[in-house]
């Protein structure tokens, strides 16, 4: 048992045992993981791939920012008739992983994202915590619900709880003074074993990780920039690593040499901003950062978008919209013959409020709608935060129809008295 049966509610702790079951059925067996480039993503990837590891499944590692059919038919087709583990991304394009798939590979899916509902068989399977009734916004990170799926399989793989928090705090689940809910079940575990200590500095949690020697803060935002800074230059396999053998000293200075990277650009960034760049639109405030980040990865806009959503120049009322260009280089497949644009969304702490209240619609419904009005590929949203794919071009369209969404939604809300 992962946790006593008060705690977990039957329906996730099924949903749990099912995985692992299929899991244990698929040793000895090939494959690959595919996960996401932040430090939930990576923190997802080193235990699952010891998960893997245990199980006897030989795998690879493919780091995504986010899911496309291109992308999507190049790795089935290299790995058909094996496994393919997508974690931390992926739950929302579930039908979309299976049409393209077209019964080539075994296909299972970890994530804590909001997920389309697909018809579950013998060769596709998805464990996402939306679907279960735990929400990946506030309750559970991909790598918490990664670590209670390896800890079913096997008791030995507790060792990696503190992996769980690392992530869990690169996913700003901490932003309430904690880490809560499953999260923090995986935080009591790793204080159980002495892997964490928890200080208490004003009236917010700080997770001193004894593996790292250092705040698990410090430590997602260094996996965060390896990933996502990082990215072109494979990056998330340094910190993947770095989660499982802690950091060397170039990985280190690698670290801090991207950091370094991230704030020019972003300061840069801010200014182009302040001096014209930000555009109000209806519900929206947005912009478009073209190729600005390269070499970044289009991650970096969702960090963008994070950093300045309550900065003073930024409307505490309005949806904050942010695009950049998608590279044609993806560092695991190759060049990639598209032209994408990468479309991520934060919300400001007065309208979080009343989204996260239910005054205000939030992310996981207008995102996945505007973007499949413009024909966009949506894999990951939540309810404050949020990502797309959309192809270039479409970018004003989608913001009419995310504002049509809005006041629809609002609309709906005074008719029925909400």
């Amino acid at each position: 048992m992962i946790a006593s049966e008060c705690f977990l509610n039957q329906e996730f702790l099924e949903g749990i045992r099912k995985m692992s079951s299929r899991m244990v059925e698929f040793s000895g067996n090939k494959g690959v993981i595919v996960h996401h480039n932040d430090a939930d993503g990576i923190c997802s990837a080193a235990i699952l791939s010891k998960l893997c590891e245990n199980l006897g499944i030989n795998v690879e590692m493919v780091c995504l920012e986010k899911v496309h059919p291109i992308l999507v038919d190049r790795i089935h087709n290299k790995y058909q008739g094996g496994v393919v583990i997508y974690t931390d991304l992926a739950g929302l394009a579930a039908k979309m992983i299976s049409e393209v798939n077209a019964g080539r590979c075994t296909v299972w899916i970890i994530d804590h994202h909001p997920a389309s509902f697909i018809d579950e068989n013998d060769s596709f399977y998805m464990l996402d915590s939306e679907v279960l009734g735990v929400s990946g916004d506030i309750f559970i990170s991909a790598s918490t619900l990664n670590y209670l799926l390896a800890v079913s399989v096997s008791e030995e793989l507790k060792k990696y709880a503190y992996l769980a928090v690392v992530g869990s705090v690169g996913d700003y689940h901490d932003r309430s003074g904690g880490i809560l809910g499953f999260d923090r079940f995986a935080l009591e575990e790793a204080l159980s074993m002495g892997q964490v200590k928890v200080k208490i500095e004003g009236a917010r949690e700080r997770y001193y990780i004894k593996f790292f020697n250092e705040y698990a803060s410090d430590v997602a935002r260094r996996l965060t920039n390896l990933g996502t800074v990082g990215y072109e230059r494979k990056g998330y396999r340094k910190g993947i690593k770095a989660c499982l053998e802690g950091f060397d000293e170039s990985t280190i200075a690698e670290a801090e040499e991207l950091e370094k990277i991230k704030k020019e650009k972003f300061e840069n960034a801010i200014k182009y901003l302040r001096n014209g760049g930000l555009n109000i639109e209806g519900y929206v405030q947005w912009f478009h950062l073209e190729d600005m980040f390269s070499p970044m990865g289009v991650k970096a806009v969702g960090e963008f978008c994070q950093l300045i959503k309550d900065m003073s120049f930024i409307k505490e009322d309005k949806y904050l919209i942010g695009f950049q260009n998608c590279s044609k280089y993806i560092p695991d497949l190759g060049d990639v013959e598209w032209s994408a644009v990468k479309v991520s969304g934060r919300i400001p702490t007065l309208l979080e409020r009343k989204v996260l209240s239910g005054e205000a619609p939030g992310y996981e419904i207008i995102f996945p709608k505007a973007s499949q009005i413009v024909g966009g590929v949506a894999d990951a949203t939540h309810k404050i935060a949020a990502a797309t794919l959309i192809e270039k071009g479409k970018e004003e369209d989608f913001i009419k129809a995310f504002n049509k969404i809005v006041e629809d939604e609002l609309n709906a809300s005074v008719k029925s008295g909400v």
